[in-house]
Order: C-alpha cells, then sequence, then structure tokens
C-alpha cells in the first residue's frame, strides 16, 4: 500500500492516474506535496457593502472588546459575528464632511475632491485599484452592484451619478452599478458572448497588423496600448472559458447553486437585497471574481421601509431628515438595522462555507460595510459608521472597537483604511488618495 500520509504526489498525476478530464473538488486530506501547502490557501476578497443617508445617531454605537463586545440596538443583528467584526470610529473622508449629499457617495472609496463639474470628475477607487490586481486572476475583474440604479442627467446642477455609484475606474469614469440580477448571473457564467467577442477581437488585430508598419512613433505607442489592452481581453475571455485548475487551491463550488434569476426586478426590496448578495456570494465561492461592491440605496434615495413594523411609509431620505422627531428617528433606527441585518445575512452564509485549512470564507475576506455619513440630518461625515468583518486571511482580528476620536486629524482619513485593504491584499502600494499610512493598529 502506498503511504498517502507522506502527501508528496502532484494532482495532475492523480488525473492521469485515473484516465480522466475531470476536474475534482477541493478536498482538505489530498493536502498536495509540501511545495504546493501555499498555493492551496483560499484568496482573500475585498467587498464593501454601503447604505445612503446616514444612520440614527444615538442607536449606532459599540464599545468594549472581545466577549465583552457590546453592540448598540442596530448593530444587534451582527451579535452571533462579533468576534469576526471590528468597528471603526471617528475616520472621514478629507475634510469634506458635511454638506450637500453628492460628494460624501461617490468619494466614499476614492477620497477623492469633488468639484461641481457637468462633466464627472472624481479618482479611482479602492475596489477598481485591487481590482486591477485580482482581476488578472479571475474571469470577472469586479462586479458593481446595487438595489437602486444610478440616475443619468444633471441633480442640484451636478452629473446625478455622484448620488448613486461610488465605484470609479478612472477619474472620469464612475461604473453605473448593475441592478438586474439576471445580468449579474449571465455576465458571472453565459461565455457565449466572450466567445463572440473573441472572434471580433481577432479581426481588429489583422487589421491593426496591416496598418503598423504606415504609423509614426506616437501613433505607434498608441497602437501598442491598444493591442495590449486586446491581449489582457482576450486573456480574460480564456480564463472565463476554461475553469481547469490542476494545482493548488479550488473553489468550494463547481457549479452554480442558484437557478438563472427572473428577466424582470424583483418587486420586493427585501428579495432583491437577497438575491444580489446571494450572487455576490456565488461569485466569490466559484471565484469568478474577488472584489465587490453593493449599495443597498442610492443618495436621495426613493426607496421607502414601509414595510418594515413601525417604519413609516416615507422615503429614506426625507426620514433621515429626522430633525430628532421622536417618530422619524425611531422608523431611522429601524431601517438602519434591517440594513445591518443584511450584512449579517451575509456574514452567516460565508460562516458556512468551507474553504480549507480549517478556515471559511469569513476567514479570507475583508468586508467593509456601513454608509456615507453619520447623522442624515446634518450631512455629517466626520464619523462615518463603518464595521469592518471578516479576517483577511488571518491578519484580522476581530471583537474590536477601533477609535481615532483623539488621534489626530491625519490619523482619521479613511485612505488610510483603504490603503492598509490594498496592502492586505498583496498590492504594491505606497499612499492612496489622501492617505499618510496604513491605518494604525488595524493589522
Amino acid at each position: 500500500m502506498p503511504n498517502f500520509n507522506r502527501r508528496t504526489f502532484k494532482r495532475r498525476t492523480v488525473l492521469a492516474g485515473i484516465g480522466a478530464s475531470l476536474t475534482l473538488p477541493w478536498m482538505e486530506s489530498l493536502a498536495w506535496s509540501a511545495g504546493q501547502e501555499e498555493a492551496a490557501h483560499a484568496p482573500v476578497r475585498f467587498g464593501a457593502l454601503m447604505f445612503a443617508n446616514g444612520v440614527n445617531p444615538y442607536e449606532w454605537w459599540a464599545k468594549g472588546e472581545g466577549d465583552q463586545l457590546q453592540l448598540s440596538k442596530t448593530l444587534l443583528p451582527l451579535e452571533p459575528f462579533k468576534h469576526d467584526i471590528s468597528v471603526l470610529n471617528e475616520l472621514h473622508v478629507f475634510n469634506n464632511t458635511s454638506g450637500p449629499h453628492w460628494p460624501l457617495f461617490s468619494n466614499m472609496l476614492s477620497g477623492a475632491q469633488f468639484k461641481p463639474t457637468l462633466i464627472p470628475q472624481g479618482a479611482e477607487s479602492i475596489d477598481q485599484v485591487i481590482a486591477r490586481h485580482t482581476g488578472k486572476l479571475t474571469p470577472v475583474p469586479s462586479l458593481v452592484l446595487a438595489v437602486e440604479p444610478a440616475e443619468s442627467g444633471l441633480r442640484g446642477g451636478v452629473p446625478s451619478v455622484y448620488y448613486g455609484t461610488m465605484s470609479w475606474s478612472s477619474p472620469n469614469t464612475p461604473i453605473p452599478p448593475e441592478v438586474y440580477p439576471r445580468a449579474v448571473f449571465d455576465r458571472l457564467f453565459d461565455t457565449s458572448g466572450l466567445l463572440r467577442q473573441q472572434s471580433v477581437l481577432d479581426a481588429v488585430l489583422e487589421q491593426t497588423r496591416t496598418i503598423d508598419r504606415n504609423l509614426g512613433v506616437s501613433d505607434r505607442r498608441k497602437l501598442d496600448e491598444f493591442q495590449n489592452s486586446i491581449r489582457e481581453l482576450e486573456q480574460r475571455i480564456a480564463r472565463a472559458t476554461s475553469e481547469d485548475r490542476l494545482e493548488g487551491w479550488r473553489p468550494s463550488l463547481s457549479a452554480p447553486n442558484l437557478d438563472r434569476p427572473p428577466e424582470t426586478l424583483p418587486q420586493d426590496v427585501r428579495e432583491h437585497m437577497k438575491m444580489m448578495l446571494d450572487l455576490l456570494l456565488l461569485a466569490w465561492q466559484m471565484d469568478k471574481t474577488r472584489v465587490a461592491t453593493l449599495i443597498f440605496n442610492r443618495d436621495v434615495s426613493h426607496m421607502k421601509f414601509g414595510f418594515l413594523d413601525g417604519v413609516l411609509n416615507d422615503q429614506l431620505h426625507a426620514i433621515s431628515h429626522h430633525k430628532d422627531n421622536t417618530e422619524k428617528l425611531a422608523s431611522y433606527q429601524r431601517i438602519n438595522q434591517f440594513h445591518v441585518a443584511q450584512f449579517a445575512y451575509l456574514l452567516s452564509k460565508m460562516k458556512q462555507i468551507e474553504e480549507g485549512g480549517g478556515t471559511t470564507m469569513l476567514d479570507n475576506v475583508v468586508l467593509l460595510f456601513g454608509s456615507n455619513m453619520f447623522n442624515g440630518d446634518s450631512h455629517d461625515g466626520r464619523n462615518l459608521p463603518l464595521v469592518l468583518a471578516g479576517h483577511g486571511g488571518g491578519v484580522l482580528a476581530g471583537g474590536r472597537v477601533l477609535n481615532f476620536e483623539n488621534s489626530g486629524e491625519e490619523q482619521q482619513r479613511a485612505c488610510n483604511l483603504y490603503l492598509s485593504i490594498a496592502q492586505l491584499m498583496g498590492i504594491n502600494l505606497t499612499s492612496f488618495g489622501d492617505s499618510v499610512g496604513p491605518l494604525v493598529g488595524l493589522i
């Protein structure tokens, strides 16, 4: 009998031995040869899940640590996960911490200073910085999702897209989020369009070869950049249409465990949110992407939450301007708690997904959750209500309250947090936005 406890065989040997081209599921007992152990670790994913219009400031707090961590009524749905979360206090984006809605959402993940221009002007957001790094390894670089669509045109003299986007691929390119669950599902699993695109790329490359020799130096450089972008797209298509993984870590799921969603939008907000969370989870479980953002509701939200007990049947935006009205504050708190419950639902699912080495998906993610302002009544963005969940592959502790109230303005910059997350994801980044360094005490 061979001594399998020595674990010196390779996966491709197993496949060749059974005379098949099938791909085996990940099995911890087959921890491949000594030189393969690090490659067998699950990748770290990054996600940002945000809701607009702030929180009831009287019911968003946490204190203590570890088993003694106490959570406010709004944060109570996170009680089962208090060892997996850190509550962050007194972080903000620049000193742009009060005023109209529009600069406080679009710069949430970028730290950009916005001006009231007719053409969108911001900065690349941290999710897209990370996606440029991790997207080389997955079929889809990132998912940008929402439950309410971004608006078009102008609002308040600025592009309406500012109110419903937080992902930017360049200073002038906000990414409108996808709100249709079917479109998200098809992007993850329907490769027929990519294969058609491949044939178009082949024709384009053939045409560029015929004009290459007639170009000047400047135009040749532009053409080279264009051809490189095509090659990157070709590589992405190849990854999307081929799932061969003969060595190292394997996703815990090899085929979708969800049906293709209906073509129309869900009419129930609760169903819509759950569907988007399930799709995000599925994308990570199958390693289709490692970066995702989800906006539960856009700024100046038209969404109503009258389906919740004790909540006024009014738009969230109007409720957030509570003027300390008792009834509005009660509705505000219940809506906030509903959003926290959606986050807790995702954490619960992640904690049930085993990813080898005694870890779960929750051990291998960095999830940022919260809102784009603190008190919606005053548009106060000084103390962003933020919760960080997951363990980032084992480097992030939980059960903490990280309070930067007395740390000085430079240590209160949210971009310090984003820089830390990017470095945790393996990106050689020394600064981001207005960061002055990694967030002190995070890792």
